[in-house]
């Protein structure tokens, strides 16, 4: 789905209008919800052109989200010359052309297995990611109005999950590491409970996309982390990579790439480690700061 909310649409006498630094930049890793996307999940002309516009410069330009390998739009992995998508908060990277994943950091069956028993005392909604999509019971799947998830994150958890009866048994029948697990919370004060007891395990990452959820990742998985991987097979440098993103899952990509773009809608502790605050989601920032810095 596009659509042009943009006053002014990417030409190239725009773009010298409103010339800024110029940057080497040979790879950009884009957070979607928040970021790339508007408020509304829209991918819009500008943004689109302004991707195929640096695709066609030869830049690399890649999705770098939480999201599961279902959840990843048509309309942005059928934009041609993108060939790669970073996955799960970094958990994964999975090359589109050669169909394989070409980095991983999972977490393992057996961390898996006991997460199952400290996710369920919580009494909140939980799933997990594995095999490019969110597995997820029934129970949850058919009472999220009870976990305080918003409808636009309903519908994108009815499109990326698979519906199972048993995670435990599930994941006994699976038997291998997985990508993630996500939380949802109705109270968030259970939420801040939750986080400070998940943080406290050396061996797990625990970050969060919006307001409302929890998100769990081995220790050193990060979007940051895989981003300059995938920069080292391709020989860019991290002075050559820009990332741009809102929340708390994005920030060690935007911390650690060499030029790190916040939302304007983004999170405090965002911005602060951001080179740059761009315009909102709403008023396609994205574009705003490849115009300005890239093209």
């Amino acid at each position: 789905m596009e659509k042009n909310i943009s006053e002014k649409p990417f030409t190239e006498e725009n773009t010298r209008e409103e010339k800024g630094e110029k940057k080497d930049i040979r790879l950009i890793g884009l957070d979607l919800d928040g970021t790339t996307l508007t408020s509304d999940k829209v991918l819009t002309a500008r943004t689109k052109a302004v991707l195929e516009a640096c695709l066609e410069r030869g830049i690399e330009v890649l999705p770098a989200t939480g999201r599961a390998k279902a959840g990843i739009p048509a309309y942005l992995t059928g934009i041609k010359g993108i060939r790669y998508i970073l996955l799960s908060n970094g958990a994964l990277i999975y090359d589109m052309k050669e169909d394989r994943y070409v980095y991983q950091n999972l977490l393992s069956f057996e961390k898996s297995m006991a997460l199952l028993d400290q996710l369920e005392a919580y009494g909140s909604f939980y799933d997990l990611f594995a095999g490019g999509f969110g597995r997820c019971e029934g129970r949850f799947l058919d009472n999220l109005d009870d976990y305080a998830i918003e409808p636009h994150i309903q519908d994108l958890i009815h499109m990326s999950r698979k519906r199972i009866d048993n995670l435990r048994d599930w994941l006994l029948a699976w038997k291998k590491p997985v990508e993630k697990f996500t939380v949802f919370f109705a109270d968030p004060e259970a939420r801040l409970q939750a986080m400070a007891d998940m943080g406290r395990d050396p061996d797990l990452a625990v970050t969060s996309s919006i307001p409302n959820n929890m998100e769990l990742n081995s220790a050193s998985c990060n979007k940051g982390d895989a981003l300059l991987s995938l920069g080292r097979m391709l020989g860019i440098s991290p002075s050559q990579i820009m990332a741009c993103g809102d929340g708390v899952n994005d920030l060690d990509m935007v911390r650690m790439a060499g030029f790190g773009v916040a939302m304007d809608n983004g999170m405090d502790q965002v911005k602060e480690a951001a080179d740059f605050i761009t315009k909102s989601c709403d008023e396609e920032g994205v574009a705003y700061a490849i115009e300005r810095f890239v093209l």
